[in-house]
């Protein structure tokens, strides 16, 4: 009789799976960090910009108040699809993530559901997606070391919604279209915390590749309703020279006026890359700074460091392993 159910329940799974697609994917880090003079900081996690201004949907991951610090990550991505008879795919995205939460480990926890339909060059996302800022080519440029502690957006105060990976997220509509070298996206939300309060965001973006280069303008807004009006306008410009990637980014903002950087990375051997970024603007106290390595050990392992200084003046360096699954 056990023989017969697991038959049946191995038949149904396989019939399910061949009417859609199911994947698992992954990330996970582990190391240390260390902050100068770190006090109750609050730890915003990559994936948003950690600047004052910010209104969005941010990975706050705790505090910490000692220098230095364990680090650890596990992030799981559950992504399923199914396409219909015409060629239109839809499917959803949703994520399990643990992190260490300041000095103490925390739980792993799902986040909100994106859902998209697709077809042609066209895709409509829905739920826990991200703004155009957040998906902007070359916003982030390139991130040294391990858990991105400095970046060439770190001068930009303007509101950056992006995708969250262990909170709810806002209730995004978000439409974008790609042909040829083109990029374009639109996107709106009224709850743009994920909290249920009434900010509405709305941002647009477009996007040009040419002669292996790409230039990508956007343009975000946050309004309360109350009488605050948040915006910001990027522009970034990302491609190669001789042998080094590079990305460039300039901002402007209500928060802090104007804000630039710039980063790249360039192969000082078969199997490591030297990484840096440089960020300043009119809202922060000072510029901040970074140089790291990014070597790999086969496996889709690498192992990740860098030292710097973030935009408080403060020196900065983390050390540790990263690898995909």
């Amino acid at each position: 009789m056990k023989n017969v159910l697991f038959a049946t329940t191995a038949l149904v799974a396989t019939a399910g799976m061949a009417a859609a697609e199911i994947n698992f994917s992954g990330f996970a880090r582990f190391g240390v960090t260390y902050v100068e003079d770190r006090t109750n900081t609050v730890i915003v996690t990559p994936g948003t910009p950690n600047s004052p201004g910010v209104v969005g949907v941010a990975d706050v991951t705790g505090t910490e108040d000692s220098e230095l610090n364990l680090e650890h990550r596990l992030r799981i991505n559950i992504d399923a699809s199914t396409q219909t008879d015409s060629g239109v795919e839809f499917g959803g995205r949703f994520r399990v993530e643990a992190n260490e939460s300041g000095e103490d480990q925390s739980q792993g926890v799902f986040n909100g559901a994106r859902l998209h339909a697709e077809v042609g060059g066209f895709r409509l996302e829905v739920g826990n997606a991200s703004h155009a800022l957040d998906n902007l080519a070359n916003f982030y440029g390139f991130e040294p070391g391990l858990v991105g502690a400095v970046g060439q957006y770190n001068g930009f105060s303007g509101p950056v919604s992006g995708f969250s990976s262990t909170g709810t997220g806002a209730n995004v509509v978000s439409a974008i279209y790609s042909v040829g070298d083109f990029r374009g996206q639109i996107a709106f939300d009224g709850d743009s915390d994920g909290v249920g309060s009434d900010v509405e965001t709305s941002s647009i973006s477009v996007a040009y590749t040419f002669s292996g280069w790409t230039v990508a303008l956007g343009y975000e807004t946050a309004d309360d309703g109350a009488g605050t009006d948040v915006d910001g306008t990027v522009l970034t410009v990302g491609g190669t020279i001789g042998s080094v990637d590079l990305a460039f980014f300039l901002g402007d903002d209500d928060v802090g006026d104007a804000s630039y950087g710039f980063s790249g990375k360039f192969g000082v051997g078969a199997a490591t890359d030297i990484v840096f970024a440089v960020s300043d603007g009119d809202n922060v106290s000072d510029a901040s700074f970074g140089v790291g390595f990014d070597h790999g050990l086969g496996g889709d392992v690498n192992l990740r460091g860098m030292i710097g200084q973030n935009s408080s003046g403060n020196t900065v360096a983390d050390l540790g392993i990263a690898f995909n699954f």
